[in-house]
């Protein structure tokens, strides 16, 4: 500013100068959280800075949606989690011993009655008599 300008122009030029400065930190700060990833970081610590970033890009009026948090935060984790094809193949697995488990029990079910019906057999009955 030179001599004799405004207090309004003064103003303005703040406010320039802090508007550029706020789109350029938005575009900054965007990028890092699109590339954030956990590293060595645990999974608190980790979330917690992804959520950190998303705060202040919300500040800077650049908000991140649900979903978008969601997706990156997945996207970042190290390789100490399992891939998709191994988290689904543990849930088949799952979920084929539950049912095997659930046969068992319904096969021990039918046995217990089976056994109960034959100690009241006839045969059974006239040897206790």
């Amino acid at each position: 500013m030179g001599r004799g300008g405004s207090a309004r122009a003064a103003w303005l030029a703040i406010e320039a100068q802090f508007l550029g400065n706020q789109e350029t930190r938005a575009l900054h700060l965007d990028a890092q959280f699109r590339h954030f990833c956990q590293g060595d970081l645990s999974i608190t610590d980790y979330y917690r800075k992804f959520k950190s970033m998303a705060d202040d890009l919300a500040d800077l009026v650049e908000p991140v949606t649900d979903r978008t948090l969601v997706l990156n935060g997945i996207r970042g984790l190290n390789e100490n989690f399992p891939t998709f094809l191994d988290v689904r193949n543990d849930l088949l697995l799952e979920e084929i011993t539950a049912a095997q488990r659930n046969s068992a029990a319904l096969t021990a079910l039918l046995a217990a009655g089976v056994g109960g019906a034959a100690s009241g057999s006839p045969a059974s009955r006239s040897s206790t008599l």
